[in-house]
């Protein structure tokens, strides 16, 4: 079944995050963009160690080359990278992958597909990037937006003093920073992290610099913008949350409501608004 016919945002932390309320485990360990937006009641997260590279990767078939103007079969569960890949390549037929990246490299190479999409950061923390040098495409930034949090790390845990204390050393705090701006503009769009919303915070040169995208599911409707604030040292991660929310309110007046609405998303799975 599709993801997005499964349940609401977060329908796969849920055990997890049981877990932790029941005080059978202190803290799990999450890729930032599976998170939704917001916590249950009682938990927070805490970013931690640098971010791995946020890009997403076109890996092909052995021997198999994609042309943009010829006919190709490719992978990937997201709707996200549906919607930016069918831009990138109009004549492709984008069909859906499920499984862990092991399982989609072996339909990729059982002839399943001519390619598939990934994280990058994935491929890296498994160490299999090497191996597969020859077959792997990084897609820029400015062609295919992340999804909020991608290369992040999570550590959720209950909301309590002692926890969040014992964990304080292991936040990181300009990934956290640049990850709050980002789960800020999906959360201010009431968007979950299966729809087709992309965003992307970095601080450079004393400024951080947030990039939103909102795209309709055939990627013929993008509304991109980018907004940024100087930042010091004494810059705080409300600021960042605000950032988000502010580029969030501009790319709603431009008619990326309407296309998350468009979208079929019910009240009740725009929870997090």
């Amino acid at each position: 079944m599709p993801l997005t016919r499964i349940g609401s945002d977060g329908v796969f932390v849920l055990e997890i995050e049981r877990a932790l309320l029941e005080k059978r485990i202190d803290v799990a360990v999450h890729s930032l963009k599976d998170l939704p937006t917001a916590q249950p009641s009682g938990l927070c997260v805490l970013v931690t160690g640098e971010r791995e590279d946020a890009r997403d990767v076109l890996i092909t078939r052995q021997g198999s080359r994609i042309d943009v103007h010829k006919p190709a079969r490719i992978g990937t569960c997201s709707l996200r990278r549906t919607a930016q890949v069918r831009v990138l390549f109009p004549q492709a037929e984008v069909l859906s992958l499920r499984g862990n990246v092991d399982t989609r490299l072996r339909k990729l190479d059982a002839g399943e597909y001519d390619a598939i999409i990934l994280a990058a950061a994935g491929l890296h923390r498994l160490g299999v990037s090497a191996d597969l040098a020859s077959r792997l495409h990084y897609l820029p930034l400015e062609q295919v937006l992340p999804a909020p949090g991608q290369g992040a790390l999570g550590l959720e845990t209950r909301d309590e003093p002692e926890l969040r204390k014992l964990l304080a050393p292991l936040e990181a705090p300009i990934t956290g920073i640049a990850t709050s701006a980002e789960r800020a503009f999906m959360r201010r769009l009431g968007a979950g992290c299966y729809l087709p919303v992309a965003a992307y915070a970095e601080v450079a040169h004393n400024r951080l610099t947030l990039t939103g995208l909102v795209t309709s599911l055939d990627g013929q409707q993008r509304i991109r913008q980018s907004l940024a604030l100087p930042w010091t040292s004494v810059s705080t991660s409300k600021q960042a949350e605000e950032l988000g929310i502010e580029l969030a309110e501009r790319v709603m007046t431009l008619g990326a409501d309407k296309i998350i609405a468009d979208l079929g998303v019910s009240t009740q799975e725009r929870q997090y608004v």
